[in-house]
């Protein structure tokens, strides 16, 4: 399901998201991979606190519309 949103954004949106996720790469590849665990921990931290708040709230979204 991902690649196929993937393939219906628009192209500037699909831009940035590259822009993105190739500007993570690049404190590796400059050797200062500190910087890169750092954002990592940061990330995983958010995930694991809020991941499972949205995935409450999802829900609780889906059942209200059965309703």
């Amino acid at each position: 399901m991902e690649l196929e949103h993937l393939l219906h954004t628009s192209g500037l949106f699909l831009a940035l998201q590259l822009f993105f996720a190739g500007s993570l790469l690049v404190p590796g590849v400059m050797g200062r991979a500190d910087l890169y665990h750092a954002f990592v921990r940061k990330l995983a931290s958010a995930v694991v606190t809020f991941g499972p708040v949205g995935l409450l709230v999802y829900v609780l979204y889906e059942v209200s519309r059965l309703a």
